[in-house]
């Protein structure tokens, strides 16, 4: 079995992972927006999957990996990476306009502060707790000042919280369940991360084209066309955001620094928020690009808390 080998090495894989993340949302709207919400989602999903399982049965020499994969693993941090997917992908899939979709994409970045809070729960990290708490209010507040651009501006901020966007819902629970997730793969070890992340997209996957039968899936598998961009989108999202990625991120949790990683973390929003706004044509927003600032500097003070933690003991 491949592991990370050294902590150092771990983090550096988890930085790569995020590096790709950032391409998610612009990406996944594209790809969801040509095929529908939930059949763009289980075709990215299917095919990741697909790709893991694949490259896990060559470099094992077949399926003997699967009698080593850890139950206990399975049974704990499944659960929570399907949640994961399938609100991420309902998240940027079910927005009504792409500036909701990257506001839900923010949303989802939550997770680098949730990592830090759990990781005092499950890890024993004892961090000092007004940075923590400020920090984690930083965060929340950039995801509300991403929302208002969903109701006419900052302005009208209150009407965030009166009606609630079912997109931006999903985007804070994807947010909380990857952050719970990243540590508890930690806690749950996998002898085979690679085929345990492929099988988990295969039933996430599962799941979207159940859903893509459904009202909620947009126009349907029967209005779903495949033309050369949107097979390239596909591809692309198979193999790196939806599969290497999520490889790199279990080796990363497994041996890496997490409270280090939760803290690198905190860049990606800015440059998922700027990646999604080339790509889909969207105008810069000030709300948008505020509230990537407010959720990345959020990160940061609140990995503050941990460091001035290591520095007193």
């Amino acid at each position: 079995m491949r592991t990370a080998k050294s902590p150092r090495r771990a983090t550096a894989l988890g930085l790569l992972a995020m590096a790709i993340w950032s391409t998610t949302v612009g990406a996944s709207r594209v790809v969801m927006e040509r095929l529908g919400s939930f059949p763009g989602a289980a075709v990215v999903l299917v095919c990741g999957g697909l790709v893991l399982i694949a490259a896990t049965t060559v470099r094992y020499r077949g399926l003997g990996w699967i009698g080593k994969l850890s139950v206990a693993h399975i049974a704990v941090t499944g659960p929570l990476f399907i949640l994961y997917m399938v609100a991420m992908y309902g998240a940027v899939g079910l927005a009504q306009t792409r500036v909701e979709a990257i506001a839900a994409g923010l949303a989802n970045y939550l997770w680098p502060t949730m990592i830090l809070v759990f990781a005092i729960v499950f890890l024993r990290a004892r961090p000092r707790g007004l940075p923590l708490a400020l920090g984690s209010a930083l965060a929340v507040s950039g995801i509300a000042l991403a929302a208002s651009t969903n109701v006419g501006g900052v302005r009208e901020l209150a009407a965030v919280f009166r009606a609630p966007s079912v997109s931006l819902g999903l985007g804070l629970v994807a947010g909380v369940a990857w952050g719970l997730y990243s540590v508890l793969v930690r806690v749950h070890r996998q002898s085979v991360p690679s085929g345990a992340v492929g099988l988990f997209l295969l039933a996430a996957g599962a799941i979207m084209a159940a859903l893509g039968g459904t009202a909620l899936g947009g126009f349907g598998w029967e209005g779903v066309r495949f033309d050369a961009r949107t097979a390239l989108v596909v591809v692309y999202m198979a193999c790196l955001p939806t599969s290497l990625a999520y490889w790199l991120w279990d080796l990363a949790m497994r041996d890496g620094d997490v409270p280090t990683l939760g803290a690198l973390s905190n860049g990606i929003p800015i440059v998922a928020a700027g990646f999604a706004m080339a790509v889909l044509g969207v105008a810069w927003r000030w709300e948008l690009v505020g509230g990537a600032v407010l959720v990345s500097l959020g990160a940061v003070v609140a990995r503050g808390a941990f460091r001035r933690a290591d520095r007193g003991s």
